[in-house]
């Protein structure tokens, strides 16, 4: 057995035991030990091995009696070549020099807008529920929180080069039943029968969303297997560019035109989603699915699950963890729905945040507050847990900050990965009206 996976092993085998001993700084721990044994498990040669190694020791230093078992782990054997190794690796993902393929198991009723030799592309348009996998390559060097993708100020023009970008390798089409049975063997080969589906928002395009849904799982480490619906959003800022348009000034008429038939598309979509969260649920033979909506994509999730049986009953995979990101739903409306929520999941968490301009713009548009916004709307309803993000969101927009802002990703991280509630995380607590939400601390 090489080191770097005698490490790994040691570590994954003890967590549970040693979490007791980390106390209040187990968050921290885990999310930088998470990105430190995916660049152990990624290194390959000897001094880059050992100066992982290094780093992980240093982390756990103070922890003495940890410390101790993974010096004795450290010694118990020692890599003789720098051959590639296969170690920790997930199990399906399909590692390739300088990057690694994320599988992404697919539905979508957006219509096929064309077909480039093998590969498909859908489009804006309604079309019938399609299932597929796609690969997107996540390059050895990926940051936490980030697309890489080419940067054109720099002149660095598109070339596809997964071992430098976020790419989409390949996208298949499959029928039903060849995509069941290709999920239900991935998910055989995992270390948890668990699936992460990913729902987008407003503005999105199908390889946007893969890319996005491939890059919050990889962050997250997450066990089980990927997986993203994704509806017929127009996918760009714009219907059209306007020849008025300035960098300081937003054409309204453009958002107006997009916005209105993307919330058209998204109505005409919640049966299609429904059927695919079916599939996922109760015919794959996972134990648990989690939940990441985005945006507008949180129309479709909260009316879903507001209409789905109550309690939930087996057989099938029990709903854990829903993450609502940037809700782009009115807040009356919003706490409706919610009321549905109790006992259908685990945990609730609802991002929000103050910074958010494109939830400005959809309240100017629909004359309402939005639950993705905070201030004295803030959604405070005891279904859910509220988490206000104003103080890390750093996107453009404000609009991105669950996937681009890694304080948001490692929160995130917590309450997937652990289900840890909002009290046991690096929050701070706030009250309005007498009620409990969270906050990141300034």
């Amino acid at each position: 057995m090489d080191e770097p996976k005698s490490l790994s092993e040691v570590i994954a085998d003890k967590w549970e035991e040693w979490v007791p001993q980390l106390g209040a700084e187990r968050e921290r721990i885990e999310c930088e030990l998470t990105l430190l044994l995916r660049e152990l498990d990624e290194a390959e040669e000897l001094d880059q091995i050992a100066a992982v190694r290094k780093k992980i020791l240093d982390l756990l230093y103070k922890f003495s009696a940890i410390h101790r078992e993974l010096i004795l782990a450290k010694g118990s054997a020692t890599p003789a070549t720098n051959e590639p190794r296969t170690g920790a690796r997930h199990p399906t993902y399909e590692p390739k020099e300088r990057y690694q393929i994320v599988p992404v198991y697919y539905g979508t009723n957006r219509a096929v807008s064309a077909t480039l030799g093998s590969r498909i592309l859908y489009g804006g348009v309604c079309g019938d529920l399609a299932y597929g996998v796609a690969k997107v390559g996540i390059p050895d060097d990926h940051r936490m929180g980030r697309i890489e993708r080419p940067r054109y100020w720099k002149l660095q023009f598109w070339k596809r080069d997964p071992a430098r970008y976020v790419e989409v390798l390949q996208i298949e089409e499959l029928p039903l039943a060849d995509f069941k049975a290709q999920a239900i063997g991935d998910l055989g080969r995992c270390r948890k029968r668990e699936v992460l589906l990913f729902v987008h928002g407003y503005n999105v395009g199908f390889g946007d969303a893969l890319m996005r849904t491939a890059q919050i799982a990889y962050d997250l480490q997450f066990a089980g297997i990927p997986a993203l619906f994704s509806w017929p959003s127009q996918g760009s800022l714009f219907f059209s560019w306007p020849s008025d348009l300035t960098l300081f000034k937003w054409p309204e008429d453009g958002w107006i035109k997009t916005y209105s038939i993307d919330e058209k598309n998204i109505k005409d979509s919640r049966s299609y989603f429904e059927e695919f969260l079916q599939v996922l649920c109760g015919e794959l033979g996972a134990d648990v699915v989690h939940i990441i909506a985005h945006s507008m994509g949180n129309r479709l999730l909260a009316e879903a699950i507001a209409a789905m049986a109550h309690p939930q009953t087996p057989p099938g995979a029990r709903l854990r963890q829903i993450v609502l990101a940037a809700p782009d739903i009115d807040v009356e409306s919003f706490k409706q729905l919610a009321e549905q929520f109790r006992e259908k999941a685990e945990r609730f968490t609802l991002y929000a945040s103050s910074g958010d301009k494109a939830l400005q713009i959809s309240k100017r548009l629909n004359h309402r507050p939005r639950a993705g916004d905070c201030g004295l709307d803030i959604v405070l309803h005891d279904a859910v847990d509220t988490i206000d993000a104003s103080a890390v969101d750093t996107s453009f927009l404000g609009h991105s900050y669950y996937g681009d802002n890694r304080s948001v990703m490692s929160d995130i991280f917590s309450v997937v990965r652990n289900g840890t509630p909002p009290q046991d995380r690096h929050l701070r607590e706030a009250e309005l009206y007498g009620k409990p939400y969270w906050a990141f601390p300034s």
